[in-house]
């Protein structure tokens, strides 16, 4: 659910303008949503073990919530200038 909000509030930081670093705050902050759920089943590598499986995915974590923060982001800038002035 604050995943949710953190996509809402990416699509209204672009509609309202915002600077354009706050995707990448959102995405931070999605990545950390993430790397803390409790219910998420996570593979372990082999010669890896637990450290690089969670390495791993904390990589994977940062560029997805980067990703969908972004689009977000965009999205809202879209509806921006889409609107007639």
């Amino acid at each position: 659910m604050l995943g949710c909000f953190l996509i809402l509030a990416s699509i209204g930081a672009g509609f309202a303008q915002a600077p354009w670093w706050f995707w990448l705050v959102g995405g931070m902050a999605l990545a950390f949503l993430s790397l803390t759920d409790p219910n998420k089943r996570r593979a372990i590598y082999g010669p890896f073990g637990y450290s690089g499986t969670l390495a791993l995915s904390a990589v994977v974590s940062l560029a997805t919530g980067c990703l969908a923060s972004a689009s977000a982001f965009a999205m809202g800038r879209i509806i921006w200038w889409t609107l007639p002035t």
